[in-house]
């Protein structure tokens, strides 16, 4: 059995409360690990540089790395900046199962979600799935680490569809992120369908195709989007907890610390 550790909350809402009642945490202003909800990267600097390690629900596409690269140098503490959304638990368990199989040439991960809520109409949707994109270049980014082992040179692209029905509501959200033609995170956002969650990977190799599908329903109420993410933010937290100081810009691998190649050092 392991105690409850010390964190600070940064943010307020149905995530923060989650967090506040969990058993594995104990939420205290002053803890030296913050678990930053904020949407705002302007309060991260000055977390860091005063020596308060963070793990923050923005993507690293979304931070100042440089400034940050700086905080953390000069407070000796971690960022960790993928924790804060249900893609990075997908793409890091597909890293695992293509990690063990050889030669792969493509790989495409494919999210289901639903979500009752996509937007008031196409244009909000498309600004919604636009928004998140950083997170899904992240586990895009690691789904092309242990598919292939090495980062290719092509930029990521996103493309977003909006779908609507005959009175213009907004039915389904698929946005594709791509890095050139061996990797795809697509992501399907429907107003309504059987599972709330699932998860497939597809992985091609010069022997044939290969599918696996994962399924995740409903927690104690909770969709399981938010309650991967809550899972991935108090795994983080642990691990920084229970870390020397010192380990700068690092980002989780699935069992331990390792180096994050996007961050500069």
């Amino acid at each position: 059995m392991t105690s409850p550790i010390p964190v600070a909350v940064l943010g307020t809402g149905p995530l923060a409360d989650r967090i506040a009642a969990h058993p594995d945490v104990v939420v205290t202003e002053h803890s030296p690990v913050v678990l930053h909800l904020s949407p705002d990267p302007a309060e991260l600097a000055a977390l860091l540089s005063a020596g308060r390690n963070v793990v923050t629900a923005l993507p690293l596409d979304a931070l100042p790395l440089d400034e940050l690269t700086a905080a953390c140098a000069a407070g000796s503490v971690t960022l960790h900046a993928t924790g804060g959304h249900q893609s990075a638990v997908a793409a890091r368990l597909t890293r695992s199962l293509a990690a063990a199989t050889r030669e792969i040439t493509r790989i495409e991960l494919i999210e289901e979600i639903v979500l009752p809520e996509l937007g008031a109409d196409a244009e909000s949707a498309r600004a919604a799935a636009e928004a998140v994109a950083g997170n899904y270049v992240d586990g895009l980014r690691t789904l092309e680490d242990g598919a292939f082992g090495t980062r290719g040179t092509d930029t990521a692209t996103v493309a977003v569809e909006v779908r609507t029905d005959d009175t213009g509501a907004v039915r389904q959200v698929v946005a594709d992120h791509d890095l050139g033609t061996r990797a795809r995170y697509r992501s399907v956002r429907s107003v309504e369908g059987a599972v709330p969650l699932r998860y497939r990977v597809v992985s091609t190799s010069a022997a044939g195709t290969g599918t696996a599908t994962v399924e995740f329903h409903p927690t104690d109420g909770l969709h399981p989007a938010e309650q991967l993410t809550l899972v991935e933010l108090l795994s983080a937290a642990r691990a920084i907890h229970a870390s020397p100081p010192g380990i700068v810009l690092r980002d989780l691998a699935i069992t331990h610390l390792a180096a994050d190649d996007r961050s500069a050092r």
